[in-house]
């Protein structure tokens, strides 16, 4: 791969002509501080877009307007004794929130028992709410989804959701985000990917390798099934994107992993994260600890293998979710791993077993990446976030991408079937994010998906080599071949 420095300018016109209200000024964003109050990007970008619409900064007129109605209608925690005042007295109090709703099967005692929904923000958990609420809005037993919620009190008592309205782009037709690639090219649609993300794509410091890694983040986006780890310096933005495209991605910081959220609560018999979102992630790595290793790596390593888990006692559960693992490794002076024969030197011990890291498609080089500077934000039109995340989360469900991967690609005797598949899924990947009209030569497809995808197993295939004799009798490098 070339590490040539980005030559094109930005191309502001052409992406506000072809997505229309479906771009919006990424500046807009870092100027209104709402991510900074907690609130993700694909939720802020709807509030601006809708509250205040508009080009360029926000002005302080905008602003005021903006924090006014956010005020208004974003609770905080501390707000729910004043909310449960406001029902006392008959109110239907109206707000702006993540729901989810949670179906709980006791069979023991012989009926089946009502949906209850969730409002994290204020702790609310046994809400009413209609069973035809649910079947309009069925992303609520997942993930959840964010909205307009109005609340009201029951005689009985009970909080109950009494309309809701979501406001996150439900899908995405394919064919139609094909067509705008069509008046992109390469250069152009890969800088539009990256300022979608919220990065400049015309600063110096993203050279065409930096981009590369960059997008290589949205992966498990647009495959299912799509382990990776990255490793990088502090300050290069790892988890950023995750927290903010999408509530279809969960983000788990640190500390103590268990197995009752990741995989099923004995408890209450609920579903965990890797059941219920379409990406995991495990930030802070290095810092992991689980209260019970074997009960968690196990599980795990089945999953990785082929996409089920299960817990002593529990059915069996089938997801296409993704897992990530971010962490943070230390860089010498020339801004390389310190641990260059030892990547996962500095990280737990479990990540050092072989069967386990053989089960991951590649390793994100972040030292690659540069660290992230204020003026590194971007400023051009971007995709809307919530369009952005689910069109890119529409691509899974495409299999003509992993047919043209399968007819152009040549492997040799020395790669093993999971080097196969890894490497597969991965040019998969980049060519649904870099090509999702399927329009391009050999030559696009070598460079652009089969090169970066080879790279990203190589570190995998590094340090099995260097963990295993067993992996020796295949060599160390390897090498794939691209066929008309």
């Amino acid at each position: 791969m070339t590490s040539s420095s980005a030559s094109c300018t930005y191309e502001s016109k052409l992406v506000r002509d072809t997505f229309g209200s479906l771009a919006i000024d990424k500046d807009r964003l870092p100027s209104s501080g709402l991510t900074a109050m907690g609130i993700p990007s694909f939720v802020a970008e709807w509030l601006l877009d809708k509250v205040v619409p508009g080009n360029g900064p926000l002005s302080t007129d905008d602003h005021q307007k903006l924090m006014a109605f956010v005020q208004k209608a974003f609770p905080r925690k501390d707000d729910k004794q004043e909310i449960f005042f406001r029902l006392t007295q008959g109110e239907t109090c109206k707000l702006i929130a993540l729901v989810q709703v949670r179906v709980k099967l006791e069979q023991s005692k012989g009926e089946v028992p009502d949906p209850t929904a969730r409002i994290p923000v204020l702790n609310l958990d046994e809400c009413e709410i209609s069973p035809e609420l649910i079947n309009n809005h069925l992303m609520l037993l997942r993930h959840g989804v964010w909205g307009k919620v109005s609340l009201s009190l029951r005689p009985t008592g009970t909080v109950q959701i009494s309309d809701f309205d979501p406001f996150q782009c439900s899908t995405v037709e394919i064919s139609e985000y094909a067509r705008c690639r069509e008046k992109f090219d390469a250069a152009q649609w890969r800088d539009l990917m990256l300022c979608s993300m919220g990065f400049n794509p015309e600063h110096s410091s993203y050279t065409r390798d930096a981009k590369t890694w960059t997008l290589a983040r949205l992966l498990p986006l647009v495959e299912s099934n799509f382990s990776i780890m990255e490793l990088a310096p502090k300050g290069t933005g790892k988890s950023f994107v995750f927290e903010n495209i999408s509530n279809k991605v969960a983000v788990i910081s640190g500390g103590k992993v268990t197995a009752a959220r990741l995989f099923i609560d004995g408890r209450t018999k609920e579903i965990g994260l890797l059941g219920r979102h379409d990406v995991v992630v495990l930030d802070e790595v290095q810092s992991l600890t689980f209260d019970n290793p074997d009960e968690i790596i196990g599980p795990l390593k089945t999953y990785l293998a082929n996409g089920r888990y299960n817990r002593s006692g529990f059915q069996e559960v089938a997801s296409d979710c993704s897992l990530v693992m971010l962490a943070n490794i230390e860089l010498d002076e020339q801004q390389r791993p310190r641990n260059q024969n030892s990547l996962l030197a500095d990280l737990p011990p479990f990540l050092h077993e072989t069967a386990f890291l053989d089960r991951f498609v590649g390793i994100i080089p972040g030292w690659l990446i540069p660290k992230f500077q204020k003026n590194m934000v971007a400023t051009q039109p971007g995709l809307k976030m919530d369009f952005f995340g689910e069109a890119l989360f529409s691509l899974r469900r495409e299999g003509a991408y992993m047919k043209y991967v399968q007819e152009h690609t040549v492997f040799n005797d020395k790669t093993t079937i999971r080097d196969q598949k890894a490497i597969s899924k991965a040019a998969c990947g980049f060519l649904k994010l870099l090509y999702p009209h399927l329009q391009l030569t050999i030559d696009d497809y070598k460079r652009d998906c089969v090169e970066p995808a080879v790279q990203l197993r190589q570190y995998i295939r590094n340090l099995l080599y260097t963990f295993d004799d067993e992996f020796k009798q295949f060599g160390r490098y390897l090498t794939v071949d691209v066929c008309e």
